[in-house]
């Protein structure tokens, strides 16, 4: 998925919104300038073209000077929207001698002024259109400065990776792309969308932040673990409107890549989720290659890479499925060969490992966790929790089954032990939550509440505590089962809500709920939590108390929304206007294929284009002829 990390989102961060930062520490003459302050710096730089000039024609003593005090952007842009370039170097002292030459020759009333800039800017400029939205000119050191602090304060799980700290600056070399799609679609939209959204941004910047929120969309939903006709047309409907905008506003040749991001539509219908089809797997394979040594036999090196590669792989089966003997030597070496070789489950091999790992049989689930139990000691429960453990067990087992522990003689069913063992981790599908006191990072999740009124609502919270239990189901058979009590998180009051400015984009998943929790504790299993959230905390415009952003990080779930057409805003979940028998809007094929090649082919190879991906309908789904 290159095509979307890099080819998309780094493209869009470098080649559009120019990030380029260096690392100096900020002087005070760089104190952003307000519009009120630009005009009157702009004020003074032509009082000074009209004084430096005598009557005579001649200039004024010290004119130079005086015509120098402003930051250079004044008279860079002063001369830009009089014609006025230099034919040297481009130096604040040109432009200067520049001014100063026309207004020798033209009256001073003649001089064209530059428009102020709607918002507070250190770097004044001439304004390339209504709203000042130019190429390269999107992400100052301002911006990224924020980004690096937000950054910096944000709680991701252990299974992402973090993106350098000076992330914007050359010094950190080259980025992976799963350092991209981190920054782009989890840091990127918790910053951008709270500076973007706020009462001091300008149409600018929010027609700016709509046309990078349908990227983050279309790159979301097509690297989703699941995918569907709906999920991919709204890859489709919102990879065509970035593009769209992205023209739009930027006025930005489209490339190679934009063009193929139109085609994945057609691929995710055909192939799938891109998890079972992407390239990491055999870059992975590639640096493990690259990093081996060898003896230069060129000839010999591919079948040694066989040979240690099958080797490899029947050590590991046989480490795994031989059931050792039960001794302290041989469960040292057990551990030890783990340990050497065990997975690193992270970034996009998280996926992977999802999607090739078979889930063990309940039987070896609960031998499992009875290996654990038996390691732990017991702890009793407070009265809050086990009052909660059971609500939880009788709405999952069934009232009939279990009681509780002080219950009456007379009842027959099984009684729940107020007893429990506690961990500080456990790992659900080589992903680990955590307790927030020894593991805070893996602590943040979504999840579902089935002893609650809405036990279909997803929740936000945060692991106070995991715990063993074990009871005795009907039939004899006992169980071991691990349980989570979660504090969760307050949602925002429908006043608040409306302050929310994530909720304007349904599709990132990210909502703003009060940083405090309910007074009640949640106990869930383990089936029940939905996904890590990334946590970041902020006192929001209007709602004025500490709120946390949750970024829902669930790239797993299937989609289980009932899509509705919104004309009003284009971000609600939505279901394209068209015939059911089709699988995909060509229309935006067609249409973005004609923006990607209007300035670099003729239409005779723009026809030849298209007609060697021409799209056709063949039994309600969607098929490419000719070749690729």
């Amino acid at each position: 998925m290159h095509n979307l990390f890099l080819g998309e989102l780094r493209h869009h961060c470098r080649d559009v919104w120019g990030i380029d930062v260096k690392d100096k520490a900020t002087s005070s003459k760089t104190t952003p300038h307000t519009p009120t302050e630009q005009a009157e710096w702009l004020s003074r730089l032509v009082d000074a073209l009209r004084q430096g000039v005598l009557p005579n024609g001649a200039l004024a003593k010290g004119a130079l000077s005086v015509v120098t005090q402003p930051r250079k952007g004044y008279l860079v842009a002063l001369a830009q929207a009089n014609g006025i370039s230099p034919t040297s170097k481009a130096t604040k002292q040109a432009y200067a001698a520049l001014l100063l030459e026309w207004a020798q020759t033209h009256p001073i009333d003649q001089l064209v002024i530059p428009p102020v800039l709607p918002k507070a800017t250190s770097d004044f400029h001439l304004a390339s259109n209504q709203h000042d939205i130019s190429k390269f000119r999107v992400l100052t050191p301002e911006v990224v400065g924020t980004l690096r602090a937000d950054m910096s304060t944000t709680f991701l799980p252990s299974w992402i990776e973090r993106p350098p700290a000076n992330f914007g600056s050359p010094a950190h070399g080259k980025l992976k792309a799963d350092h991209w799609r981190t920054v782009c679609t989890i840091s990127m939209t918790i910053t951008l969308v709270r500076l973007w959204s706020s009462s001091a941004s300008t149409a600018g910047d929010r027609q700016i932040l709509q046309n990078f929120v349908h990227l983050v969309i279309a790159v979301d939903l097509a690297t989703r673990r699941s995918m569907d006709p709906e999920r991919a047309r709204l890859f489709d409907h919102h990879m065509a409107e970035y593009l769209r905008t992205l023209r739009e506003l930027f006025d930005h040749n489209l490339v190679p890549n934009h063009h193929l991001s139109l085609h994945l539509t057609a691929c995710l219908l055909l192939f799938g989720p891109v998890r079972g089809w992407w390239g990491y797997p055999f870059e992975r394979y590639n640096g493990m290659i690259q990093r081996l040594n060898t003896n230069n036999h060129i000839a010999e090196i591919p079948l040694t890479f066989m040979r240690l590669f099958y080797a490899g792989a029947e050590l590991r089966w046989m480490m795994s499925s031989t059931e050792w003997p039960d001794s302290e030597e041989m469960r040292a070496v057990v551990e030890a060969f783990d340990r050497t070789y065990q997975d690193v489950a992270r970034g996009s091999r998280v996926l992977d490992i999802f999607g090739s790992t078979m889930s063990p049989s309940t039987e070896a689930i609960n031998e499992q966790w009875a290996q654990i139990f038996s390691n732990l000691r017991d702890t009793r429960m407070d009265n809050d929790i086990y009052a909660n453990f059971v609500s939880l067990i009788g709405v999952t087992c069934g009232p009939k089954d279990f009681t509780t522990y002080h219950a009456d003689f007379s009842d027959q069913r099984a009684r729940l032990a107020p007893h429990m063992r506690t961990l500080t981790q456990i790992d659900v599908g080589r992903v680990s939550y955590g307790c927030r006191s020894s593991h805070v990072r893996n602590s943040f999740v979504c999840f579902k509440d089935l002893c609650s009124t809405d036990p279909t609502r997803i929740r936000a919270g945060q692991i106070s505590l995991i715990f063993l239990h074990a009871r005795v189901a009907p039939g004899e058979h006992r169980v071991v089962q691990p349980f989570i009590v979660i504090e969760e998180y307050v949602p925002l009051t429908a006043a608040h809500a409306e302050c929310d400015p994530y909720r304007r984009f349904p599709l990132l998943d990210t909502k703003l709920y009060y940083n405090r929790f309910h007074p009640r504790r949640v106990i869930v299993r383990s089936d029940d939590i939905i996904a890590h959230f990334a946590a970041f905390v902020y006192i929001p415009e209007g709602i004025r108390q500490s709120c946390i952003v949750v970024r829902s990080l669930d790239r797993v779930r299937p989609s289980t929304h009932s899509w509705t057409y919104d004309s009003d805003n284009l971000f609600f979940p939505l279901e394209l206007r068209m015939d059911p028998g089709v699988s995909v809007e060509t229309r935006h094929v067609s249409q973005m294929a004609e923006l990607c090649f209007e300035s670099a082919c003729s239409q005779e190879d723009l026809d030849s284009s298209l007609s060697r991906s021409q799209l056709w309908r063949s039994s309600g789904s969607l098929a490419l002829a000719g070749s690729s």
